[in-house]
């Protein structure tokens, strides 16, 4: 049964982690730095953007490299379709691209039924493309996790029984534990972060009424982190979420690699933050902190086929 809060593992049971980077095939910037958090870091995982500038290289990347697991980061705001404009002309904007206001698209979705029928399809092209690359399929999550809305939610659950995949992120994430244990403090944390949270408590409740109804099982992470801290995942604050893991199976999201820059609160300078949380995934100390833990690192399919075992 999907809970709400995760319960206290057992002791005396192996506990999971799953280290994740988002926007794989953004370009070869963040392919390059995903190959390297994984191959000399910690990363475990990559969420493929199929519709972006580097998706082709990242896909070759990912088949030379078996060891890493690849999910598909579907895309419903923001950035580039993958369908032509004219098969969506109600869903993109102004340059060919996704509404890139969150509230406006949500209203969007929600709302327009017509916007909700491209939506679908948009979604279904996403899926099938994946499919076509024959990479095994890892799991599914969302790029800005717009597939926390509702609609959106709704049409991904009915491609992940219709692609067989079972493996999901839902961003759980508690706000109190993130303040307790050395985040850097409310700043960091827009309104967007807390709604999520609150969509993924909804969306809990309808997978759970889907799992009693006799629905396909849905395989889930008891925490997500990355979200109140999103953009700068730093070493120091990588080290201190690694004291406060809860649950049997957890996944840590990064951005690796992006080209994206700002005043970090622990700098005088101006530097990339992807390229400091880069930093965090491949630091020694971080690793050998996980080693000390007893955690073990593991893909979506890794930690799912180890918990059924049990």
């Amino acid at each position: 049964m999907i809970e709400l809060e995760p319960s206290a593992p057992d002791r005396r049971s192996p506990r999971y982690l799953i280290v994740n980077a988002d926007d794989f095939g953004w370009s070869p910037r963040v392919n390059a730095a995903v190959i390297r958090a994984h191959t000399g870091g910690i990363l475990t995982t990559a969420s493929l953007m199929v519709a972006e500038a580097g998706w082709q290289e990242a896909v070759e990347l990912a088949r030379r490299t078996p060891s890493l697991g690849v999910g598909l980061h579907i895309a419903t705001t923001f950035d580039r379709p993958l369908l032509p404009v004219d098969q969506i002309p109600r869903l993109v904007r102004a340059g060919g691209k996704f509404e890139s206001n969150p509230v406006a698209a949500g209203v969007r979705y929600a709302f327009s039924r017509p916007v909700c029928e491209e939506l679908g399809r948009e979604m279904e092209a996403q899926f099938e493309r994946f499919r076509e690359t024959g990479l095994p399929w890892d799991h599914v999550d969302g790029h800005q996790h717009f597939h926390m809305h509702p609609t959106v939610f709704r049409h991904l659950l009915a491609l992940c029984d219709r692609y067989e995949v079972n493996r999901l992120r839902v961003p759980r994430e508690s706000f109190p534990a993130h303040l307790r244990g050395g985040g850097d403090g409310i700043s960091t944390v827009n309104v967007g972060a807390l709604i999520l949270q609150l969509l993924c408590r909804f969306n809990l409740k309808a997978l759970r009424r889907k799992q009693t109804l006799g629905g396909k099982p849905i395989f889930l992470c008891d925490r997500v982190y990355g979200d109140f801290q999103s953009s700068n995942m730093h070493k120091a604050y990588t080290l201190r979420l690694l004291d406060r893991l809860e649950g049997r199976v957890c996944e840590i999201y990064f951005h690796p690699g992006t080209d994206y820059a700002r005043k970090l609160p622990t700098s005088a300078q101006t530097e990339s933050v992807r390229d400091v949380e880069l930093q965090a995934l491949l630091d020694p100390e971080v690793k050998a902190k996980i080693e000390r833990t007893g955690v073990r690192l593991a893909t979506y399919r890794e930690a799912e086929a180890a918990t059924l075992r049990r």
